[in-house]
């Protein structure tokens, strides 16, 4: 009897799927299993699977006999099936190595009460996020592909799982396949597994090396949205991200050494103003920053946040996505490892310290940044504060190489008295994290600071702004005497994952 049409669209959609993902530095083009053109045989099938532990019928079998299967990951600590999209595993039916003989199989409850025609061809793999894991799910009656993003329920949710995976849209297997492959490279990107302890993964756009990983792949010749171009260098993006993730991981075992230390002396000064309070060091730290006497003064009297221990980040958003900079010595960019060579203004700027990789004049100073948020930059010289982004538009007559002179600075006073103000009326809403697993799900500042002259609806980031504006206002706020702050504070948490769990976002407006 022969395949009916859509059989051949589905194989062909996977192979080249699995295709793009062997042209970037993923996984070898050897790791694609085709299948023979008679299709794999039943001792190569892993059809008793398939009948007594998933229960499918003789249509799925017939599909899965044509698709192609990618070999298990053997890389040394990591084995197993290969992530083929975020917190996605692709899975396997070949007999050899099955997906259906894993122990503890991610989703396997849901996998065995779809429907006797349907079957899935991924399968959950690690926490819920925005971006996965996705289920693709093939209608073996129609030969419709549904994509459902969402967790295994078990058994206790069972219904909800299939309420849920009834109401998300379906493809035509074409369609299906040019949507997810067009995908990879554009929004997802591959991240092989190089470093011992970093796993392959995709980076989704909420991660912070985003940024990142798309300019190691377009210096390497991958065009954005397409794929590989006529002169992409796989060996050069391999490299490029192995050096990235092993200055990745050194940079986090600095920064966790940092907060043990932090936590175990607890050597932060005990009063802001009071430079005898600093650590022996500070001055050489802070100065090989190419920071003056100026600059150095204004530091010893600033106060720093104590790290945010909810999240992986340990910081704190100030503004929108911007964090607090901080010059004390636990800082992991402020230690012993610090040198005049590491210290350029390039290598600061990869890092995150500074905001341009162009050297600062002396007198400059950024209080806050990240790489894709705000920066605010003290001049200690004229006692004003530059606000920057990386959207900033270069005024006219600034020169392309000072981009601080490419905005008009404020007075620090009156930067800092309207931003005072904008929490007393809500313009900013500081909001908590939700209450999720979820490591990327930060705590955040939403909103927007107003300034003179601006009416109530510019630049409204949305109802769910308001929504949170009015839980502040019904626990007291702005009077602080009436204010009832853990109240407030468990409703807030509440707003954000409700906002969550319905698929608004973890991640605010600003």
């Amino acid at each position: 009897m022969a395949s009916p049409p859509w059989h051949t669209e589905i194989a062909l959609g996977l192979t080249q799927f699995y295709t793009k993902l062997a042209q970037a530095p993923y996984l070898s083009p050897d790791s694609i299993q085709h299948p023979p053109p008679e299709g794999w045989s039943d001792e190569e099938l892993d059809v008793e699977g398939l009948r007594n532990i998933v229960h499918r019928s003789d249509a799925v079998v017939n599909l899965l006999r044509h698709l192609p299967y990618l070999k298990p990951v053997e890389a040394g600590p990591q084995t197993g099936q290969w992530c083929i999209f975020p917190k996605t595993k692709a899975i396997r039916y070949l007999r050899d190595h099955s997906s259906l003989q894993q122990k503890d199989l991610e989703g396997l409850y849901e996998l065995v009460n779809l429907l006797p025609d349907m079957v899935s061809l991924t399968h959950p793999a690690g926490e819920y996020t925005h971006y996965g894991p996705q289920w693709w799910l093939v209608d073996c009656k129609t030969g419709r592909i549904t994509k459902y993003a969402g967790p295994p329920r078990g058994e206790a949710l069972a219904e909800e799982f299939e309420a849920e995976w009834k109401k998300a849209p379906t493809y035509a297997p074409v369609d299906f396949f040019q949507e997810v492959t067009t995908m990879l490279g554009k929004d997802y990107y591959p991240v092989p597994g190089l470093v011992d302890g970093i796993e392959a993964d995709f980076c989704t756009p909420d991660r912070r090396e985003s940024t990142m990983m798309y300019q190691i792949y377009m210096l390497a010749g991958w065009q954005h949205g397409r794929g590989p171009g006529p002169y992409f260098d796989r060996e050069k993006c391999r490299k490029d991200l192995e050096a990235f993730l092993r200055d990745q991981k050194e940079r986090e075992s600095r920064k966790r050494k940092a907060e043990i230390a932090r936590h175990e002396r607890r050597t932060r000064p005990t009063q802001t103003n009071d430079p005898a309070t600093y650590p022996d060091g500070y001055d050489r730290d802070v100065k090989l920053l190419g920071f003056n006497e100026r600059v150095v003064d204004l530091l010893r009297h600033l106060p720093y946040l104590d790290v945010d221990e909810s999240h992986e980040d340990n910081c704190w958003s100030v503004n929108g996505r911007s964090e607090p900079q901080c010059y004390l010595e636990d800082n992991p960019m402020l230690n012993e490892e610090l040198s005049a060579g590491k210290a350029t203004p390039e290598n600061l700027y990869a890092n995150g310290l500074f905001p341009f990789p162009e050297k600062m004049p002396e007198g400059l100073v950024p209080i806050t940044g990240r790489e894709d948020g705000e920066w605010w930059i003290i001049d200690t010289n004229a006692g004003t504060v530059i606000v920057y982004d990386g959207g900033n538009k270069q005024v006219a007559d600034a020169p392309d190489d000072k981009p601080w002179l490419w905005v008009r600075p404020c007075p620090a006073g009156p930067f800092f008295d309207a931003l005072v103000n904008s929490l007393h009326s809500l313009d900013l809403v500081p909001l908590p994290r939700p209450d999720t697993e979820i490591a990327e799900c930060y705590p955040e500042v939403w909103g927007v600071v107003r300034e003179e002259g601006e009416g109530d609806d510019e630049d409204d980031p949305g109802p769910e702004v308001e929504e949170a504006r009015e839980i502040y206002r019904v626990y007291g706020w702005p009077d602080v005497a009436k204010f009832r702050r853990q109240e407030c504070y468990d409703a807030l948490v509440e707003l954000r994952t409700n906002l969550l769990e319905d698929g608004e976002g973890g991640y605010g407006p600003a």
